[in-house]
């Protein structure tokens, strides 16, 4: 009888030994899982601040020419096309002067959203610096980014930005280059093509589209 109360009380304590591990593993996991959990929201905003423009958000110009080195390269080793449209907020500095810098910067994140809605989810549209404004369309060719290019500039001049009481209207002008079959072009070899289309876009007035081809020798509309 003395062996058998012994060995009870000696199974009693290991029962609340394992339920005491038992229950510490349990908490030991929950404590994981919400550390996992905030590790992943930390590396989001992490790369949030790498890869996004803060007051866009849409992509940064880091982002911006890691992407397209990457789609042009897949496109020269593929032979598909690519497309790249340069974009500026036409007068943006008087519209500063005008309104302010806080209806600037609600301007630039509106118009960024607009664009964002008429591209496709694979098109990357990132701030090139200032209210100038890039997107990366792979496998398109210059027709079809003229017609992209054209519709974000007609969209953007027919939306009323509205904030609070006022209302705001902008236009933008495009320049469009593109990769030709057989060439083989580096990040600033397109990002100059695009950046001579748009200046010719200013030079002709602005609030239009003109695409550019380097190796032809001409302007287009």
């Amino acid at each position: 009888e003395e062996i058998l109360q012994e060995a009870n009380a000696r199974l009693s304590v290991l029962n609340m030994t394992y339920e005491q591990v038992n229950r510490e593993l349990i908490e030991a996991k929950v404590q994981l899982q919400q550390l996992a959990k905030e590790l992943e929201q930390k590396n989001k905003r992490l790369e949030k601040l790498a890869n996004y423009d803060g007051l866009t958000e849409v992509y940064n110009h880091r982002f911006f020419q890691e992407t397209l080195a990457r789609e042009l390269n897949r496109s020269i080793r593929h032979e598909k096309p690519i497309s790249l449209v340069l974009a500026d907020v036409d007068y943006f500095k008087k519209f500063n002067d005008k309104y302010g810098h806080q209806a600037g910067d609600f301007v630039l994140k509106e118009v960024c959203r607009v664009m964002q809605e008429q591209l496709r989810k694979y098109d990357t549209l990132a701030r090139y610096g200032g209210e100038e404004f890039v997107i990366v369309l792979p496998e398109t060719d210059s027709a079809a980014a003229e017609a992209v290019a054209e519709k974000l500039r007609s969209v953007i001049d027919t939306t009323k930005f509205e904030r609070d009481m006022d209302e705001f209207r902008v236009s933008m002008s495009f320049g469009v280059s593109f990769l030709e079959p057989g060439e083989k072009l580096t990040n600033s070899e397109l990002i100059e093509r695009a950046d001579k289309a748009l200046y010719q876009a200013k030079k002709k007035g602005r609030n239009r589209v003109i695409l550019q081809t380097v190796k032809k020798g001409w302007f287009g509309k």
